[in-house]
């Protein structure tokens, strides 16, 4: 388990009401660093463009430690929402995916319309020939057009000690660089963030537990996402569940 990351102490107010064992523990107020009042001046904006996927991320890094997602899908764009970097893990995950089985039936459709071709040559099979090199061919380019679709590189940054994913980068062919470029350049930003984080380590799990409260409410966690990350936040208190 990392050690654990603090911040300066909030002011007093009343706990935050959950349905889960996390009510039961002072959580501060609700009102610390929200991003509506607080992320005010664009460092950088960036623009990572999926065209395999027709997807695209829209990303503003902001002076005071925040980053803003909005992020669209074939022309549909979901409400912009903020991460708090002092919460995120520097860290991310990365898994690539390579569709082999796709590619390996290009690759036998691609033999079977070769062999085809070469039949057309005579006469008593030309008929029957032509057509198997069209399906094959057909095949050929389907096979490697989803292999392609389902071959992909992702990177996911998580909350430090809550583990929940709440930015989730997807690059296939094509746009693997320019995704690959900006992860440096957010991690960066996270360690950056980090600096300004005080000494008080109960403070910043009880200042985590609320920003995963923020996320819900913002619909980038789920509920059963907040719930598990909350409990793992939780453990760090010697809390029994």
């Amino acid at each position: 388990m990392k050690s654990a990351r603090s911040t300066p102490a909030t002011p007093a107010a009343p706990s935050v009401a959950d349905d889960s064992a996390s009510e039961h523990i002072y959580i501060g107020s609700d009102e610390a660093r929200n991003p509506a009042t607080t992320a005010r001046t664009v460092r950088e904006r960036f623009a990572l463009h999926n065209a395999v996927r027709r997807a695209r991320s829209l990303l503003t890094l902001y002076s005071e430690g925040f980053v803003g997602v909005t992020e669209e899908l074939r022309g549909k764009s979901r409400s912009t929402f903020h991460l708090d970097l002092q919460y995120l893990d520097p860290v991310p995950s990365l898994e690539r995916v390579i569709a082999g089985r796709w590619f390996y039936a290009t690759l036998g459709s691609g033999a079977v319309a070769t062999l085809a071709a070469f039949l057309t040559r005579f006469e008593p099979l030309a008929t029957a020939a032509w057509i198997t090199l069209a399906v094959a061919s057909l095949a050929a380019l389907g096979t490697l057009l989803v292999g392609v679709y389902f071959s992909y590189e992702k990177t996911t940054f998580y909350t430090i000690h809550g583990r929940a994913p709440v930015l989730t980068l997807l690059a296939n062919v094509g746009a693997v660089k320019k995704f690959r470029a900006f992860v440096p350049v957010l991690s960066a930003a996270i360690e950056e963030a980090a600096e300004q984080i005080g000494h008080d380590t109960s403070a910043f799990l009880r200042a985590e537990m609320r920003e995963h409260y923020r996320l819900r409410g913002d619909r980038v966690l789920s509920q059963q996402l907040c719930a598990d990350s909350t409990g793992r936040i939780l453990a760090q208190f010697d809390v029994e569940l």
